[in-house]
């Protein structure tokens, strides 16, 4: 193996493992983050969800929003989902990543609860929310959040998200 050889060997297992560890993460949902998130997505209207794995309606919602990630992909669009994962144990954490790449939504970003944290947090993101599952909360580009319990028609998800 000559040097240029080498050197894209090394390039591609960087790029590989690189790419590997960007996707599929899940960062702890806390105060910072939400105000991150709400920064970074201002100006722009996006949705997000809360879910859990032990929510089967949950998985109903998960499956609607990769329909319409594929739908996007073809006509080169990106959809403005944030998943937040509601179990704060790390038994439901290895679970999480599992349904996220399952679904094929690891390029999303994901938080999840700390454990302990769950009361707080849900408190946090909205005072009247008592933790019913599937949660959506479809944020306008001034930043109001506007909490929707149950699972979401595909057809209100296609006018928030790409109309």
């Amino acid at each position: 193996m000559n040097s240029l050889q080498q050197r894209l060997l090394t390039l591609f297992i960087c790029t590989v493992f690189s790419t590997h560890y960007a996707h599929g993460t899940s960062s702890v949902f806390n105060k910072t983050q939400l105000t991150t998130i709400k920064a970074q997505n201002m100006g722009k209207r996006w949705l997000m969800l809360l879910w859990s794995v032990d929510c089967p309606p949950c998985f109903k919602e998960l499956a609607s929003i990769q329909k319409l990630k594929q739908r996007l992909k073809q006509k080169h669009l990106q959809l403005n989902v944030v998943l937040v994962n509601t179990d704060a144990n790390e038994e439901a954490l290895a679970e999480q990543f599992k349904i996220i790449q399952e679904f094929q939504l690891d390029d999303f970003p994901n938080f999840h609860f700390a454990e302990d944290q769950g009361d707080q947090n849900r408190f946090l993101i909205d005072p009247h929310w008592y933790g019913e599952l599937p949660r959506s909360y479809f944020v306008t580009r001034d930043g109001e959040f506007h909490g929707k319990s149950g699972v979401i028609s595909q057809s209100i998800l296609v006018r928030w998200l790409i109309e």
